[in-house]
């Protein structure tokens, strides 16, 4: 035996990544927490006005949501870095189609996004503005911009229930080619905090520390253990 084998081995994990199906608005996951908003995208045209936020937490699939609508608009998505680059006559031709601006609170631009969001009712266009708290408090000077935002209509993706959870953890879980247990799902879904970020970080966490092993109620745990407010008062009761 040499001095090295009886240390702990990394797992050797073949990851072959396929290349998967765009999401669309009727692929998209839905539950009670996103079911509202994901109706109202379907509807596009026949939106009551031409300009829609959708708001949501980080990682509550904002940018997922916003490609699958410009897919069943025949439109584009574009980052607000991006955004704040175009010319006012790439604006313009923006104005008369559907276009997402994915992140729209992080536009530094005002002038640009104040004029798409005129133009668009002057050339028949949609504007879709993703972003993580709701437009009236995105901080911006100019007076008239702000007060487009705030009399923006609202739809929001909003807190993963139940059913989301599982899916959300389904997903992960398979994208770093892990196996989800029903018994640690049934587990997990009693301790672990209700966003989105709780559960990317704890199927992240797991695949660090897994190390070949399987997924079980007493690994969930440990890796529930080093997560800061995410073990439930009922762990005592644990066997």
């Amino acid at each position: 035996m040499t001095p090295s084998d009886d240390k702990p081995r990394k797992s050797r994990q073949l990851n072959l990544d396929f290349p998967e199906a765009a999401p669309t608005l009727d692929t998209l996951a839905v539950t009670s927490s996103n079911r509202t908003a994901i109706a109202v995208l379907k509807r596009w045209p026949d939106w009551r006005t031409p300009t829609l936020a959708l708001v949501g937490a980080p990682k509550s699939g904002l940018t997922t949501s916003a490609e699958a609508w410009a897919r069943h608009a025949d439109g584009e998505v574009i980052s607000a870095k991006s955004f704040d680059k175009l010319s006012h006559k790439k604006i313009e031709k923006l104005s008369a189609r559907p276009v997402a601006i994915d992140l729209g609170e992080a536009v530094r631009n005002e002038d640009n996004l104040l004029s798409i969001i005129n133009l668009c009712t002057r050339f028949g266009g949609s504007v879709l503005l993703t972003g993580n708290a709701s437009p009236a408090r995105w901080k911006v000077r100019a007076p008239d911009l702000a007060s487009r935002l705030k009399a923006m209509t609202l739809i929001e993706l909003g807190a993963p229930d139940d059913e989301m959870v599982s899916i959300r953890l389904r997903q992960a879980m398979k994208r770093r080619f892990l196996k989800l247990p029903r018994e640690v799902e049934t587990y997990l879904l009693a301790r672990l905090e209700r966003s989105y970020g709780a559960i990317e970080t704890f199927v992240e966490n797991l695949h660090e520390m897994i190390d070949g092993r399987e997924v079980t109620i007493p690994l969930a745990r440990l890796v529930l253990d080093e997560m800061d407010g995410t073990r439930s008062l009922f762990d005592e009761e644990d066997n």
